[in-house]
């Protein structure tokens, strides 16, 4: 934490600042204030940020996530990720074309090559979701992030076997996709294999 941050809080329902840390610490707040960075996409409990906790003499505890993203929110995340698997198949098509001449085979092979969307999907989750972002491209555009079960980053490995987890679902003809739904924390089955949750920012 830089001490030349500074902070957002919010007061009586509303947001206010930004406060510098100095300000902060004449506030006298409680362990249980909404404060964030600025910048930062979501509050949180002052007790939960533990640099700051910290630098305001207030006992750091961690919370489970509360906010969990819906199976409607989770199904636009992953058709904007296929979208943009896509475009970088047509990238590659286009590339294709251009540097072939017009013969018999170049429809079937660029059929074939739509087997690379899934591939690229795939990369793209594994590379992101296990990342600083914890997210996809189609997660960060509607504001959820892919967490552990106590709401903390996953890393690469946990990443790549979420996504793996996923042909579960696949081969379960969508149930192991659709058991999210009656699932309190919208845990689809290659969650809870892999020991994840998507999670969306506080309502506040």
């Amino acid at each position: 934490m830089n001490p030349s941050d500074r902070y957002e809080v919010v007061v009586q329902g509303k947001p206010q600042g930004p406060f510098s840390l100095d300000e902060l610490r004449a506030m006298k707040l409680r362990p249980t204030d909404f404060v964030k960075p600025v910048g930062h996409p979501e509050f949180k409990e002052l007790r939960e940020i533990e640099t700051l906790s910290k630098a305001l003499n207030i006992a750091h505890q961690s919370t489970q996530p509360q906010y969990f993203a819906s199976m409607d929110m989770r199904l636009l995340s992953t058709a904007i990720d296929y979208f943009f698997a896509f475009c970088g198949y047509a990238v590659l098509a286009a590339i294709y074309l251009g540097g072939t001449a017009n013969t018999p085979t170049r429809i079937p092979t660029l059929l074939m090559g739509l087997a690379l969307v899934p591939i690229f999907k795939f990369v793209a989750c594994v590379i992101l979701e296990g990342s600083r972002k914890q997210a996809s491209f189609g997660k960060i555009l509607i504001g959820v992030k892919v967490t552990d079960e106590q709401g903390k980053p996953i890393g690469y490995g946990k990443a790549a076997t979420r996504n793996l987890a996923k042909l579960v679902g696949v081969i379960t003809l969508g149930i192991g996709f659709l058991s999210g739904f009656f699932d309190r924390r919208q845990q689809c089955l290659h969650d809870k294999i892999a020991g994840t949750l998507v999670i969306k920012d506080r309502l506040i």
